[in-house]
């Protein structure tokens, strides 16, 4: 996959065994603002990974260092095989989302292996 920063903290990559890490993303100037240029990267994806992005609300604390934020977030547990709908259940409670003091958003998105031409496409199921 492909990434490049625009103003946002850096991606966190969840593997299939629940462990988790903040991906290295060069930074870059927030989108609109006319300034500078975007450097992306490239970082395997696998199947049964899973690529969470966030607002800096969902981690930042008043009075905290962000790199302590991100740390709580990258020191999470993910029980190893979680559906999408956990991932987003573990994040959103083991940071107290609820309490955030700022707007949260969090997406989470998992690669599918490509299937082969003439099969339908995943979450579907093809009529006989």
């Amino acid at each position: 996959m492909w990434l490049a920063g625009a103003g946002h903290l850096p991606p966190l990559l969840i593997g299939p065994d629940g462990a988790a890490a903040l991906l290295p993303v060069p930074v870059g100037p927030p989108l609109g603002t006319g300034l500078g240029g975007y450097e992306s990267v490239t970082h395997p994806a696998a199947p049964g990974q899973t690529l969470l992005l966030f607002t800096d609300g969902l981690v930042e604390r008043r009075g905290e260092d962000i790199d302590r934020s991100l740390a709580r977030l990258a020191g999470l547990r993910f029980p190893a095989g979680q559906d999408i709908e956990a991932v987003l259940d573990t994040v959103l409670t083991g940071l107290d989302a609820r309490h955030a003091e700022d707007d949260v958003a969090v997406l989470a998105a998992r690669p599918h292996p490509r299937r082969p031409p003439g099969e339908p496409p995943y979450g579907t199921r093809a009529s006989r």
